[in-house]
């Protein structure tokens, strides 16, 4: 176990990981599970994990959610049907400590989802997304762009 000013390196993530493809989700590659991350086991082949992906400790990954579209007052909650959706988080994506991925979503190469935020929606490739619901702050631009001008564009 490695330590840093004020940090603790985790040993675990790469053991976390494997732990997660043996529980059936879809992987190509390595990647980093922080602890304390639930992600839906009992739909863990709906769940794509690409090669380089970090996922910071205490994410929530999810690939159902309840059908409510025929849910009417006196109805059962839990009589509505669940509605998987597959969840893609695309090469060397990160995800910040707390986010939660819905259902459906696909995070971009490379794309980076800053802590705490709640992912309703595809997040393009290199790009930057915060808040509850994300949202694009920033598209990346290619490092040789950087060096020529000095900074990077932002689109908000």
């Amino acid at each position: 176990m490695a330590f840093q000013k004020n940090c603790m390196i985790d040993p675990c993530s790469r053991t976390r990981a494997k732990i997660w493809k043996l529980c059936g989700v879809d992987t190509t590659g390595k990647f980093n599970v922080g602890y304390d991350v639930y992600f839906d086991a009992q739909n863990a082949k709906h769940l794509h994990i690409e090669d380089g992906v970090w996922i910071s400790s205490r994410c929530t990954i999810l690939c159902h959610k309840r059908d409510l579209s025929n849910y009417h007052i006196g109805d059962i909650y839990i009589a509505n049907p669940p509605k998987i959706d597959d969840v893609r988080i695309c090469k060397n994506a990160a995800i910040g400590m707390e986010s939660m991925i819905m259902p459906g979503v696909t995070i971009g190469e490379g794309a980076v989802i800053g802590s705490g935020s709640l992912v309703t929606k595809d997040i393009p490739a290199w790009s930057i997304a915060i808040g509850r619901p994300a949202r694009v702050i920033r598209i990346l631009s290619p490092k040789d762009e950087v060096r020529q001008h000095g900074v990077g564009t932002i689109n908000i």
